[in-house]
């Protein structure tokens, strides 16, 4: 079964956020988005999941540098492993940027 790629318009409006800012996160959060082979983004459910967490970090008044930490330590499938636990997240990306 194949998975479902949505365009970046889509994406967009299913995070509840222009696109431009979809490409201004990627740009600041050095995200790799596939591209189909004209080039264009696409989304499957695994980037909609990370740019609804992105989302929702930055409505609790994350910066982008610290959203960077806490991305660090998603689970393959773009979510926190202890969802209630945003700041446990923070601190052990603290604790692996200060280790390396």
């Amino acid at each position: 079964m194949a998975e479902t790629r949505y365009i970046i318009s889509d994406a967009a409006r299913m995070i509840n956020v222009e696109p431009h800012v979809l490409r201004y996160w990627e740009e600041e959060l050095a995200i790799e988005i596939p591209r189909n082979e004209l080039g264009h983004r696409y989304y499957t459910d695994k980037e909609i999941q990370l740019f609804e967490n992105i989302r929702d970090l930055k409505e609790k008044g994350f910066q982008l540098k610290a959203i960077r930490l806490i991305i660090s330590t998603l689970n393959e499938d773009g979510t926190i492993e202890e969802q209630n636990s945003i700041e446990d997240a923070l601190d052990a990306a603290r604790t692996d940027v200060l280790a390396s």
